[in-house]
């Protein structure tokens, strides 16, 4: 079971998915909002034991992953009972990176959803955009508002998605930062299990 570290409450959705999928469980799940806070807190969980595993997601802003990694991480050594992945560019990557799931949900042409998501320079706003085209009068007025913010439903719809319909499998094999975390937590629970 472990504890896990996340930015917004729209990430929870993708961090209980992503975690069930890797054949571990969320003993619980912490909202920092924003990446700064999370940042201050990272030396701090590198230090844990095997007895109280903590993974933490956060997203690039579409810096390096690697060498965002490599700051936030240098000070530590490494440590097989903690895990951070770095989202990128973030959540809403992710979740895009599963296109026809995507398009499903929010009502949207699949071919409108970007092919590599790793380049958008706003993930979220490239969501929020396409939302705001989106066949479905519920999702335009649930996810975004008419000025291109996000809408009143925006953390439920997008946790729902996450947890109810996102295909991790499809998403993985175009997201090559997905891929990355879901190697990395089948490691993680490789180390608990032997534990």
């Amino acid at each position: 079971m472990s504890k896990v570290l996340i930015e917004e409450q729209s990430d929870q959705g993708m961090a209980k998915r992503i975690i069930n999928h890797s054949g571990l469980s969320v003993g619980q799940l912490v909202t920092k909002h924003g990446s700064g806070n999370i940042d201050k807190l990272i030396p701090k969980l590198s230090r844990t034991t095997a007895s109280n595993p903590w993974v933490v997601f956060r997203d690039s802003d579409t810096r390096c992953p690697v060498e965002l990694r490599e700051q936030l991480t240098k000070s530590t050594t490494v440590n097989p009972a903690f895990l951070l992945r770095i989202v990128h560019p973030m959540t809403e990557g992710w979740l895009m990176a599963d296109p026809q799931s995507f398009s499903q949900y929010f009502k949207i042409t699949a071919k409108k959803v970007p092919v590599d998501t790793e380049l958008l320079p706003h993930a979220k706003h490239s969501l929020l955009a396409l939302c705001k085209k989106s066949r479905s009068r519920d999702i335009r007025g649930d996810i975004v508002r008419p000025d291109g913010s996000t809408g009143p439903l925006y953390v439920s719809r997008i946790n729902e998605f996450a947890e109810n319909y996102w295909d991790i499998a499809t998403a993985a094999q175009n997201s090559p930062s997905l891929n990355r975390a879901l190697v990395r937590l089948a490691e993680l629970r490789s180390f608990l299990m032997n534990q």
